[in-house]
């Protein structure tokens, strides 16, 4: 049964809020609920509530194979059900007679959305109260309808559902019992939601390959590929909401995603990987663009914290201010495009493909653990060899950064393995925010000095503009010698 219409509140009783249904029966014929009266001083039964829905998907049924529920109830509202979060539907903003693509483009992929199920849920509510007029449990009465709206059959379940209001008392325990000796499928599913009735089912799709066994390389970067799509489809839809941290988290999978596919070559095919990771570097560009403005924007009032007091006038903050957030509008707008894209549209599929077919690499059979090792290590490696060769521009260090990450990736990858040096992730870690914040600064300054260029094509006062540029030039200076002191003990 679905769970968005489990139990409709009624008119009367809406104000009162119990928790979800702690049981559940199924019912599998018409006969009425058991008498509930001697177990109440008072017993309400309201009339029935009938609410209709509509399940929205593709053709070949890609949101049921990926878990998800697109419903659109009667009074236009939409809702979410993604299925193995365990959280239920979710409303989306606003309501509208086209279907939200972008909670779920990046599973339908350009695909045409349809009604693929029509549903009915009528329920009929009984109130249970205890002497002092308080509720103290719920009996749900559900039938549910539901049928392809291109054919002609239907089907129907029932179930009843008890609620109570958290204490288990007697009112509750004695109408769990009545329900129970009364239903004809005595299954009781405690602490549980209400099962879900009939869904669209997925069309076959082609089969999986033979699978890597789990302790081999290629099983060890499956289930961490897998792991990361997963982020990925939740970060999605985020980005294109324009939700807060939303291209930070993108950016962030799309990093981890290319580091893995690096860090451990030779598990899976290397040109399938290959040309995944450089498609994914296509979006990861973008995004990067994207990020690099946000935090432009969101680091202004820390320039202005770090500047002299009294230099930075605050009709110059403003107008910097309404620069920047127009810079991210755009940024920020020019991403969306990108995830709308065909291109973007063919990297899903190109991982997906990739999990799929599992295509096989010159190590793919090796000892998981054995392969991962030598791998991390040779990631270890890689950063020792740039240290040595660190000079004192930015972009050396920049580089530094980019193999500490994907080493820093690579070991949180490992996760449960046995110690491949997980001890030093800390130290890691902050060499890469340290680094990062140098590297910030110096676009900071870089970007002042920008703004100012244009300001003073139309004339203005570009003074704050240079002592922000300054001030944010002073903080990459210090942040470049601690970034030094930190590689120095890496």
């Amino acid at each position: 049964m679905p769970r968005s219409a489990a139990v409709p509140p009624p008119a009367a009783d809406a104000a009162r809020a119990l928790p979800d249904p702690r049981r559940t029966w199924r019912v599998l014929d018409d006969r009425r609920l058991p008498a509930l009266e001697p177990f109440a001083a008072d017993v309400r039964r309201h009339e029935a509530v009938t609410v209709r829905e509509t399940v929205w998907d593709s053709d070949d049924r890609v949101l049921a194979a990926e878990g998800v529920v697109l419903t659109r109830l009667s009074d236009g509202t939409w809702t979410i059900d993604r299925g193995a979060d365990g959280v239920g539907p979710e409303p989306l903003d606003g309501a509208s007679d086209g279907p939200p693509r972008d909670a779920v483009e990046v599973f339908l992929r350009g695909r045409p959305l349809r009604v693929v199920l029509v549903r009915d849920t009528t329920t009929t509510l009984v109130t249970l109260r205890g002497r002092d007029g308080r509720v103290r449990a719920e009996v749900a009465d559900v039938r549910v309808d539901d049928g392809d709206p291109d054919t002609t059959v239907l089907r129907s379940s029932r179930w009843w559902a008890l609620t109570d209001d958290g204490h288990d008392g007697a009112t509750a325990r004695a109408a769990g019992r009545a329900l129970h000796d009364a239903a004809t499928d005595p299954v009781d599913v405690a602490s549980a939601p209400l099962p879900r009735g009939p869904e669209p089912a997925p069309e076959r799709r082609r089969g999986r390959a033979k699978r890597p066994r789990p302790d081999t390389a290629a099983g060890f970067v499956l289930r961490v590929l897998d792991a990361l799509r997963r982020d990925l489809v939740a970060a999605d839809p985020r980005v294109r909401t324009d939700e807060p941290e939303a291209v930070h988290d993108l950016r962030k999978v799309l990093r981890r995603l290319r580091s893995v596919l690096a860090a451990f070559r030779g598990a899976l095919d290397r040109q399938a990987t290959e040309q995944l990771r450089a498609a994914l570097a296509e979006t990861g560009r973008v995004a990067g663009t994207a990020r690099d403005a946000e935090v432009l924007h969101a680091g202004l009032s820390r320039s202005a914290a770090r500047a002299p007091d009294g230099y930075v006038d605050a009709e110059t903050l403003d107008r910097i201010g309404s620069e920047t957030a127009e810079r991210r509008g755009v940024a920020a707008a020019e991403l969306r495009r990108a995830l709308r894209s065909d291109a973007w549209f063919r990297t899903l599929d190109a991982l997906d493909d990739l999990l799929l077919r599992a295509p096989a690499g010159p190590h793919a059979d090796d000892d998981g653990v054995t392969f991962v090792t030598r791998r991390i290590r040779h990631e270890r490696a890689r950063v020792g060899r740039l240290l040595g060769d660190t000079g004192d521009d930015l972009d050396t260090l920049h580089e530094v950064r980019k193999a500490a990450r994907r080493l820093r990736y690579a070991l949180q990858a490992a996760g449960d393995l046995p110690d491949v040096g997980k001890r030093r992730l800390g130290r890691l870690r902050r060499v890469q925010e340290t680094l990062g914040e140098t590297l910030d600064a110096a676009h900071a300054a870089d970007a002042y000095r920008r703004l100012a260029a244009v300001a003073a094509q139309h004339g203005e006062d570009t003074f704050g503009y240079g002592v922000l540029a300054t001030t944010e030039q002073a903080a990459s200076t210090q942040g470049l010698h601690r970034s030094r002191k930190l590689l120095a003990r890496l």
